[in-house]
């Protein structure tokens, strides 16, 4: 059986990792595991002691989708589980009234807006480390085009129109060079729109959420 302390968080996560400086994970009391799938918190469970578990991102392709089951297991057996981010955020929505905590501002959006769908966070990756992604998404996309509409670069009318358009996509195929694409169709200043995007990093939500998450270290404070 593992030496697992309550101090130490295990915390699945592989493409929100990205652009995040690996310096901050450096301290002993976070453990890195790769983007979780179903039967990898039944392994942990049955491995270690009551610890503190983050879900961030998540395999639902090759493999079936971690369970409520297993997460509510481990909850009912002294677990502290937070979820954030992506589908982490999804099953904390799921589960926050079973004990499950969420975590950041993709965790709120579905918090508040019930007619989020999964395919919000949804992207594809590789399927190995580092996880590289291949497409963004939508919330992000959501994010960025509300600062645009903020600064006028474009209309709430266009928006719309562009979530729209994205909504009645394949998720794999929302990438930033499409989304360039679908504001170059409008009469569009092309410099303003290309500025903008060179800011994108800033609208990753599901990214900055894991960033927060890790400087606050929740998992460090006592329960009361």
């Amino acid at each position: 059986m593992s030496n697992k302390t309550p101090e130490e968080c295990t915390l699945f996560a592989g493409p929100s990792l990205q652009g995040i400086n690996s310096q901050l994970f450096c301290g002993e009391d976070l453990i890195i595991r790769p983007p979780i799938k179903r039967g990898d918190i039944e392994q942990l469970v049955s491995q270690s002691p009551p610890s503190n578990l983050a879900i961030v991102d998540g395999v639902f392709h090759t493999t079936p989708a971690v369970g409520h089951a297993e997460i509510l297991c481990a909850l009912n057996v002294g677990w502290r589980i937070w979820g954030l981010s992506s589908m982490g955020a999804i099953r904390a929505c799921e589960m926050d009234t079973l004990g499950m905590t969420g975590f950041g501002e993709v965790y709120r959006q579905f918090a508040s807006d019930p007619d989020m769908s999964d395919d919000e966070v949804t992207l594809i990756h590789q399927p190995q480390e580092p996880f590289l992604p291949f497409s963004e998404p939508l919330i992000h996309i959501r994010q960025f085009l509300r600062k645009c509409t903020t600064e006028q670069i474009i209309t709430p009318e266009q928006a719309q129109r562009i979530v729209h358009h994205l909504k009645n996509m394949w998720y794999g195929h929302r990438t930033l060079n499409c989304l360039r694409d679908i504001l170059l169709s409008f009469p569009i200043n092309p410099r303003k729109i290309d500025i903008a995007m060179e800011n994108f990093s800033i609208h990753r939500i599901k990214s900055l959420d894991l960033i927060e998450f890790i400087k606050l270290k929740p998992w460090t404070r006592t329960v009361k």
